[in-house]
């Protein structure tokens, strides 16, 4: 590993050239154990170590799990970590899990990172830009065999509010989402993550959450349409990622969770009231995670941010058209047509009622 390190590094052109020969020959008989039999199936656990960039309260947590599933987990945090207030605060990781300290403005940092050759995968925690990311992928990521990054379903541009957010929605220009582009385009999965939230009685608990938006000023309207997902099913979506064949990499996922209206979280958490008018709001969007639904296991369900997500009219996030196929209901899906598409898919029966209609979600052919 070292003498590949030294070839990557070095300033000969024939040490380059032959780094360059050989990471291909790496990279090409990953790419065919990925289509022999069974390669999809592979544990989680087999392979090289994994590292989560940014242990933040989401990538602590995400550690923590995998390293229970059995991995070999690294994590990194910033030099000079100082204690954050508890919405913010990781989970305490265990002391032999191997820390890096790491800041992607900081170059001079990135040499405490483990040589990318030794990793299995990466998953990139945080916001970055354009400027910062482009030199770190060229230098580093671009050798592990497998990036994941976290997005956040902000970059969607929205024309309407309320609009529908799919996977294909245009991207505002904005220097995350021109960062994530370029990582996708050179084969980076990006998961795009709605509003989080934990245990209700915990520092992420929904109302907790809701203190915390309008306390910073957040628009109050009670017809303002919210998605927010649990930590858990993002630990969840991020473990499936792990095990996709390569040819699924270089994707964007929605990891949307749940849809309700924000007059409907106040009223849950006993908010006072809210004005209830004319939604105009191009932060409210309707996020659609059926792509990756299709990839999880078959009844695989969302934690419900409060009771009654799942069943109450206006509390889903609403998909498009042919969603209730398997029905043999052809309408669209909206507001007014909801209580005929519930009706619709009460008839299928349990056994085979796709999961992804209670999340929003459109079923994706072919797989």
């Amino acid at each position: 590993v070292c003498f590949l390190i030294t070839m990557r590094e070095s300033k000969c052109p024939f040490m380059r050239l032959t780094f360059f020969i050989l990471s291909l020959a790496q990279r090409a008989s990953h790419a065919l154990s990925t289509h022999l039999p069974g390669a999809a199936s592979l544990s989680l656990s087999s392979g090289g170590d994994l590292i989560v960039l940014g242990a933040g309260w989401v990538g602590s947590r995400l550690a923590a799990r995998l390293l229970e599933r059995g991995n070999r987990v690294r994590v990194t945090n910033r030099p000079n970590l100082q204690r954050k207030v508890p919405y913010f605060q990781p989970l305490p990781l265990p002391a032999h899990m191997p820390r890096h300290e790491f800041d992607l403005a900081s170059k001079e940092t990135w040499a405490s990172l483990p040589p990318p050759e030794t990793l299995k995968a990466a998953v990139l925690t945080f916001a970055t830009t354009p400027a910062l990311i482009e030199p770190f992928w060229e230098q580093y990521l671009q050798y592990v065999p497998q990036v994941i990054c976290y997005s956040s379903t902000a970059v969607y541009r929205v024309d309407e509010p309320g609009q529908i957010v799919r996977e294909d929605t245009p991207l505002r220009e904005t220097p995350r989402a021109l960062a994530e582009t370029y990582m996708q385009d050179r084969g980076a999965t990006v998961l795009t993550i709605s509003g989080i939230f934990a245990e209700a009685r915990g520092a992420r608990g929904v109302c907790t959450c809701l203190a915390a938006y309008t306390s910073s000023g957040g628009a109050l309207n009670g017809r303002k349409s919210v998605n927010m997902v649990h930590v858990k099913d993002i630990i969840e979506a991020t473990a499936m990622v792990l095990t996709l064949p390569r040819e699924h990499h270089a994707s964007r996922l929605n990891v949307g969770g749940y849809h309700f209206l924000l007059g409907d979280l106040c009223s849950h958490c006993q908010h006072p009231p809210i004005p209830n008018v004319e939604d105009v709001d191009l932060s409210s969007k309707r996020v659609c995670s059926g792509k990756l639904l299709s990839c999880l296991p078959r009844g695989f369900s969302f934690v419900e941010p409060f009771q009654g997500c799942s069943v109450d009219q206006g509390r889903h996030a609403v998909a498009g058209t042919d969603l209730t196929q398997e029905a043999g209901v052809k309408v669209p899906v909206n507001m007014a047509n909801m209580a005929q598409i519930q009706e619709a898919n009460a008839k299928v029966p349990s056994s085979t009622r796709n999961p992804a209609i209670r999340h929003g979600a459109v079923p994706v052919k072919g797989g």
